[in-house]
Formats: C-alpha cells, sequence, structure tokens
C-alpha cells in the first residue's frame, strides 16, 4: 500500500491562498532574506565577477539561512497558527522552539548544500567535454542525477522539524521512490505559473536591452534590476513551495493526529 499519495492541484491551490491570505506577515518575514540575497548578489556580480562557483555559495550563505529562517517562521504559522511578534511567555515553549529552530535550519542548510554540491558536480562534468563521451563521466553523472532524485524527499525535512515530528516513521512511510515522484510534480505545478510571469518580465527585458544593430548587452541598471526583481520572486518561490508541501504533508500525516495539524 502506498502511504505517500497526496492530491498536487488541492496542496498546490491551499498554498496559493494561504500566501495570498498570509502575505503582509509573510513580506514582514521575508524582508531580511530578500535585503540579504539583493546585497549579497550585488557584490558577487560587481565585486567578485570571477569568483568560483565555491565562492560564490560561501558569499550567499548568509541568505540561504536566512531564507530556510523564513521558512521555519512560515511553517510555524501554517501549521501552528504561530507568530513572531505574538509568542506566548512560556519558557518551556520557547526553549522548544528554539531547539526546533536551529535543527530546521540547519537540515535546510545541509540539504541545500547537497544539492548544489550535485549541481556543481554535473555542470563540471558537462563543462569537461566528456559527459556522453566517456562511459564513466557518464554513468557517474547518471548516479548523481538519481540520487538527487531520490533525495528530494528529504528537502520535507525542515517542515517537519519546524513542528517537532519525528523523521523516523515519516521516512519508513514515504520510502518508496514515488513520493519524490510526486514531489517534484507538486514543485513543477507550484511553480509554473509564478516562472511564466518572471518569463515575461525578463522576455521584456531582454528585448529592451538587445539592439538589433549590435551584440546583445545588458547595462549596469539592467543588471541591478533583475538582481533586484529576483529577491523577492525568490521569497515567493520559497513560500509557495514550502506551503505546498506543508499541505501535502497534512493530507498524508495530518488524519493521523500524531504531530502535524491537520
Amino acid at each position: 500500500m502506498d502511504n505517500s499519495k497526496f492530491n498536487i492541484f488541492e496542496a498546490v491551490k491551499n498554498a496559493y491562498l494561504f500566501v495570498g491570505r498570509e502575505w503582509p506577515y509573510l513580506l514582514k518575514a521575508g524582508a531580511l532574506p530578500v535585503a540579504a540575497q539583493i546585497c549579497t548578489s550585488l557584490f558577487i556580480q560587481f565585486q567578485r565577477a570571477d569568483a568560483s562557483v565555491i565562492e560564490n555559495y560561501l558569499w550567499g550563505m548568509p541568505a540561504t539561512l536566512l531564507f530556510a529562517w523564513f521558512a521555519f517562521l512560515e511553517m510555524r504559522l501554517l501549521l501552528l497558527g504561530e507568530q513572531l511578534d505574538r509568542l506566548p511567555p512560556d519558557l518551556p515553549y520557547l526553549s522548544e522552539r528554539q531547539r526546533a529552530m536551529r535543527l530546521a535550519v540547519i537540515i535546510a542548510l545541509l540539504f541545500n548544500m547537497g544539492v548544489s554540491a550535485a549541481a556543481a558536480v554535473l555542470f563540471a562534468a558537462v563543462d569537461s567535454g566528456q559527459w556522453g563521451a566517456e562511459w564513466t563521466v557518464t554513468l557517474g553523472g547518471l548516479i548523481i542525477i538519481g540520487a538527487v532524485f531520490w533525495g528530494v524527499r528529504f528537502g520535507v525535512l525542515p517542515i517537519l522539524a519546524a513542528v517537532n515530528y519525528p523523521f523516523r516513521p515519516f521516512l519508513q512511510q514515504v520510502r518508496g521512490l514515488m513520493f519524490s515522484l510526486r514531489l517534484v510534480s507538486l514543485g513543477l505545478v507550484c511553480l509554473f505559473p509564478v516562472a511564466f510571469l518572471f518569463q515575461i518580465f525578463t522576455a521584456a527585458l531582454i528585448g529592451r536591452a538587445a539592439d538589433p544593430s549590435g551584440p546583445f548587452k545588458l547595462t549596469t541598471m539592467d543588471q541591478v534590476t533583475i538582481i533586484v526583481v529576483t529577491a523577492p520572486m525568490s521569497l515567493l518561490v520559497a513560500a509557495l513551495l514550502n506551503a505546498a508541501m506543508a499541505y501535502a504533508l497534512k493530507q498524508i500525516l495530518g488524519s493521523r493526529r500524531d504531530g502535524v495539524p491537520a
């Protein structure tokens, strides 16, 4: 019996409704991560343009941590109804919350590091010219792709950590490959409208920047504009995707009444 089923479209619908309903709080909570991403991206673009992939990742780590913190706040709101400015004056509760926050942020960072490392290795393999020509490189790349695909399931662990839900019973319940497939499908359906709108914006910007009489080139202002717009778009993507995964988990685990509120 497959115990990892959930309705993708219902989860996506609820995620959009949640973000639309709670956008003032989410916007305030996400102001710091957005500001950090903008500052980091501007610094890398104009001061460290020749930096390596590893250096770029290290410079962006503060923003990554802040986005993980934002996801924790969003999950506490969605699953527990908790708001940062309305915490109860209960020391045991606050202590438990602090522990959950640390765990959720650390797991989110480790997951991000794993995916980023796998992507860096794959890009290096493609750039080397050995992809498709050397069987060992191709096989290794395919193994990494398979591992990343299977490991998508671990992307929901920060959500469970945010509400102190035990990992072991959940991972046993969704141990099949279909859960990862459903999560990938969930992400594609959830982010398609956002990607479509972002594509329209970038197409308009590129069309304005293109000079029919010469090679295409973005001006400094165009580059700044793209960075400034991309940061809040990243926040929207994170808010929608985290909410969609949380509603998917509520479908899977909510009826059990043992940690994730229904």
